[in-house]
């Protein structure tokens, strides 16, 4: 089916792939824990798990439609322009006593913010797993048959950005400025997408990029919430 080719020496490359995926997802899965922690524990878990579920899909039909995806740059703009209005919006909601932070959101509009964040941050992962398997010399838009490595390795990955997300999301109730923490990564995210679109070849963004990340990061654990 679609010339797709097995090999036992494939299975190395799709652990490869799925570590390529966890690694190019930490910023993904911090996205997600913070979506998905305005909502109850067990809605939480479900919400993960739909999303999951919708994932295999939506990862079959980008690696199909790869020409696209790949071109589509407005997906990328479009969402880092609303990380850094979430990220933002959060602390002005904040600091207005007479417009508090809702202590729930929609289920299902939850459910839709994840998925269209996980095909947003899909793109690099299916830039990063095509290129691994394409040949010299061969287009990375046609259906390469290694193209199942991409797919599965990615899926593994993505099953543990899931598990990374939910992680997040607990320890956010033991460290409450990691709400805060996470806001301002979830801005700053947003606007490493938009760089990557109008500046991709900026010199040593890369690197201040995780350096501040990383700061930021830390930053929540700075004190435990009190029992």
């Amino acid at each position: 089916m679609l010339h797709q080719l097995f090999e036992i020496s494939d299975i190395p490359r799709v652990g490869a792939l799925a570590f390529i995926e966890m690694a190019l997802s930490i910023d993904n899965a911090i996205v997600l824990g913070v979506l998905v922690h305005a909502l109850p524990a067990l809605a939480r878990k479900k919400a993960l798990y739909i999303g999951l579920i919708s994932a295999f899909f939506l990862r079959a039909i980008a690696l199909f439609f790869a020409s696209f995806i790949l071109q589509s740059h407005w997906l990328e703009v479009l969402g880092g322009v609303y990380l850094i209005y979430l990220g933002l919006h959060y602390f002005i909601r904040t600091k207005n006593p007479s417009n508090p932070v809702p202590s729930s959101r929609s289920f299902w509009k939850i459910v839709i913010m994840v998925e269209l964040f996980d095909l947003i941050f899909a793109i690099d992962s299916i830039i990063a797993g095509v290129a691994f398997i394409a040949g010299n010399g061969q287009t990375i838009y046609s259906i390469h048959p290694k193209l199942w490595i991409v797919y599965v390795g990615g899926m593994l990955g993505v099953i543990g950005v899931r598990y990374a997300a939910d992680l997040f999301s607990h320890l956010i109730e033991r460290f409450p400025n990691l709400a805060k923490s996470g806001h301002l990564l979830i801005a700053w995210i947003g606007v490493k997408l938009c760089i990557n679109v109008f500046a991709p070849h900026l010199t040593g963004f890369e690197i201040f990029f995780w350096i501040l990340f990383v700061m930021i990061l830390f930053a929540g654990f700075w004190r435990k919430k009190l029992q």
